[in-house]
């Protein structure tokens, strides 16, 4: 298989968090494919009033929603909150076209200019994905949320080891929910920032300020460490935007991608190896000075190679991405390569 095709069958199949080369995408995914994980709940109730999540927090028509979080009523229901405020009415960002019941929780008929996400599409972060294609994994923290309120039946029946606080650490307080980043076309109540900040509370929608515990670690919006105005190096590429190829020459070697930028980078290397050595991360070499508008172009050896896409601030890069492993999520290596000698500094990233 040339490595046009591989490029190119990865960036329409893989979404990844970070710019990983298309060719890495496509290996991972064909393991991901053969080892599929099961679905916990995969909709909100089995009836319209009981059962799966309604066990808990009441069927969503039943009015009015008292909060476990807080005690507060709603002074309605959780539907017609859900429905008349924050979706402007759109109800196919949460049903399917096949109907109202069920509704499932991974997926939906995709509101107008929003993903067919369903509930995922603002309870849980793209960031955590752990199979491409689908929402399994968006809910890391929302899992974990409950797991610290003693509910653990996600993760102790065998479907969600991310429900595990060790198993996994989602991505952080500050990164937005697909819908929030891009909230469609006629919702202008759609939440847009995780961190809820005063005075607007953007996740407020029935007096209380408190938000979502979007990571799960206990900490609410401002009280959560990555909502502090305190930062210091990159965050990783890709985030925003995941990574595609929009040219390539197999003749000369010359590549174009286009990215999501990190927070707070001001350029951007390429570092690749050689595919055979995908397993190991053996980079080969780097491509420095790429700069920081979400669009490159580079020139690669021949042969088939991986790359990634790093982003830096001059004297500090930031994460390479994340790999998993038997449920456990580490960050993939550095590259030492001396061609762009900017060193990786992780403690205080801003995402």
């Amino acid at each position: 298989m040339s490595q046009w095709k591989f490029d190119r069958r990865t960036t329409q199949t893989r979404a990844i968090r970070v710019a990983l080369g298309a060719m890495l995408g496509a290996v991972l995914l064909t393991v991901l494919v053969e080892t599929p994980r099961a679905l916990g709940y995969s909709q909100y109730s089995t009836s319209t009033t009981t059962g799966n999540c309604a066990t808990c927090h009441g069927g969503f028509r039943t009015n009015p929603y008292t909060s476990l979080v807080d005690g507060q009523s709603w002074a309605n229901s959780l539907h017609n909150i859900h429905r008349n405020t924050m979706l402007n009415g759109d109800c196919d960002t949460c049903h399917s076209s096949a109907g109202e019941f069920p509704t499932a929780i991974g997926s939906s008929a995709g509101g107008t200019g929003l993903s067919p996400y369903g509930c995922s599409g603002c309870h849980g972060r793209a960031e955590d994905g752990t199979n491409p294609g689908t929402t399994q994994g968006f809910g890391a923290g929302l899992r974990q949320r409950h797991w610290r309120a003693g509910r653990t039946g996600c993760g102790d029946l065998g479907c969600h080891a991310d429900a595990n606080p060790t198993s996994k650490t989602p991505a952080r307080e500050n990164v937005p929910p697909p819908y929030y980043a891009s909230p469609g076309t006629n919702h202008p109540a759609m939440p847009t920032d995780p961190c809820n900040p005063s005075p607007t509370y953007p996740e407020n929608f029935v007096g209380t300020t408190l938000g979502l515990d979007n990571d799960g670690n206990g900490a609410f919006d401002g009280g959560d460490a990555a909502c502090s105005t305190v930062v210091g190096t990159p965050g990783e590429a890709g985030v925003s935007a995941h990574l595609l190829v929009t040219g390539h020459n197999k003749a000369t070697g010359d590549i174009s991608v286009s990215y999501g930028t990190a927070c707070l980078a001001s350029g951007n290397t390429i570092e690749y190896g050689r595919l055979a050595n995908l397993s190991t991360y053996g980079y080969e070499g780097q491509v420095c000075g790429i700069g920081n508008t979400g669009a490159a172009s580079f020139n690669l050896p021949s042969g088939s190679y991986f790359f990634v896409v790093v982003a830096n601030d001059g004297s500090a890069e930031g994460s390479y991405g994340t790999k998993v492993q038997g449920g456990v999520e580490t960050e993939r290596p550095e590259d030492s390569g001396v061609a762009c000698p900017v060193p990786q500094n992780l403690t205080l990233r801003c995402d």
